[in-house]
């Protein structure tokens, strides 16, 4: 990226502050650049990484912009690792007249699943049956018609928010009613379950052409949750399946007008061996994956994407792949965390990229029932992925989450 020290316009405006961001926080300032974190929530865990803070809510772009009126030092605006921000990335990068304002119809895929199946229905890519709308006696007899199981998910939460699974047609009402719980919009969307592997595919857009992308293979919790506990890169997609999924970035790219940026995107490669691209999501992901993606092939998604908010040049120096793994720290049940042990001797493994605890003695652990409720994650590295899977079985052996009133630790995915 091409900057000048004597530009002022040096401070980037970050939309959330949750766990998923604190790395662009600290790439940022590695960069040169100030940042302020914009959050309802004064105790998010990127606060502390932030410069500085404004108490706003992601949703609401014209009090961003009112908190903000006369900064003269504005040079983009970011929103890593959650979809509730964009429609107001959008709003603001147009408001303060920003480098490649992100396209409305980039938001909608971004932010309603529905928009995001209609797309690849329209662009002919592979697909599977689903129905959308508000929970009634209609959206009831449309996912009846499915074939079951399905899943049952809010069309705009992220993160495994309100993601149900729905064994029969008789289970509808009752998965309705907890997945709701989860939708500003009021709104669902029934899918029919995909049998097969699951990957995560982060991508860099620069003018409106795919110049990089990484596949990661991802695991996830049983049943009902879903949530990710686990990235190994790189994923090896069959030579058919990894050129006809370059080909389908670019066209849904050149669909929405989507000229620079990230992508992150979901897809199951389902057992006809065909690859199913379930959700978008126009920014970078979470969970780490832009730190291990940098040691795993060399690119620095985070720095490549403040380079395109900022209308800087955007370059990328790869190398040769490296296994790579990052595996999420969590626990199976709630409680006040006493301690945590172990960390010091994960820390001195060798092949340990990074280790990153967002809990500490005295916080309340939830539940792994969503992303947000993780306590952590690390990274590691390893010349060969047995040697890989040994790391991680050294993490879980290691690292110890004890609860206040029991006399263990708690599990970790």
């Amino acid at each position: 990226m091409t900057s000048s020290k004597k530009d002022p316009a040096r401070t980037l405006v970050i939309l959330g502050g949750a766990d998923g961001s604190v790395s662009t926080y600290e790439r940022a300032r590695e960069l040169g650049f100030r940042t302020i974190c914009v959050d309802v929530r004064p105790a998010a865990p990127a606060v502390a990484y932030a410069d500085e803070f404004l108490q706003v809510s992601v949703r609401a772009p014209e009090q961003i912009a009112a908190g903000l009126a006369g900064r003269r030092d504005l040079a983009g605006v970011l929103c890593p690792a959650s979809d509730v921000g964009l429609p107001a990335l959008a709003w603001l990068t147009r408001h303060w007249g920003m480098p490649d304002p992100l396209p409305e119809y980039a938001v909608r895929a971004s932010t309603d699943k529905s928009v995001f199946r209609a797309l690849c229905d329209h662009l002919g890519l592979p697909s599977y049956r689903s129905v959308d709308g508000r929970p009634g006696p209609e959206l009831v007899h449309a996912a009846q018609q499915l074939r079951f199981p399905a899943l049952v998910k809010p069309v705009d939460s992220s993160g495994s928010r309100g993601v149900v699974s729905c064994a029969g047609p008789g289970l509808l009402p009752k998965a309705f009613t907890e997945s709701l719980a989860f939708s500003p919009s009021g709104r669902l969307v029934v899918e029919e379950h995909l049998d097969g592997s699951h990957f995560t595919i982060e991508a860099l857009v620069v003018d409106g052409r795919i110049v990089f992308h990484a596949v990661t293979e991802r695991v996830l919790t049983p049943p009902p949750f879903f949530v990710t506990s686990s990235h190994l890169l790189p994923a090896e997609l069959p030579a058919d399946v990894e050129l006809g999924l370059i080909e389908a970035l670019d066209r849904i790219c050149t669909e929405l007008g989507y000229r620079t940026g990230p992508l992150t995107l979901d897809a199951v490669l389902g057992r006809d061996g065909r690859l199913y691209l379930i959700e978008m999501g126009a920014r970078m992901g979470g969970n780490g994956l832009a730190e291990a993606i940098a040691h795993c092939h060399g690119a620095d998604l985070i720095g490549a994407g403040i380079a395109a908010a900022t209308g800087g040049e955007v370059a990328l120096d790869l190398h040769e792949p490296k296994p790579t793994l990052v595996h999420i720290l969590a626990s199976d049940r709630g409680g006040h965390l006493s301690r945590v042990d172990g960390a010091d001797d994960v820390r001195a493994m060798p092949g340990l990229v990074g280790l990153h605890l967002f809990a500490d003695a005295g916080s309340f652990v939830r539940p792994y029932e969503q992303a947000g409720h993780k306590l952590g994650y690390v990274v590691l590295t390893a010349g060969s992925v047995p040697e890989l899977l040994a790391a991680e079985n050294a993490v879980r052996g290691t690292l110890k989450f004890l609860l206040h009133d029991q006399d263990m630790a708690v599990p970790l995915p």
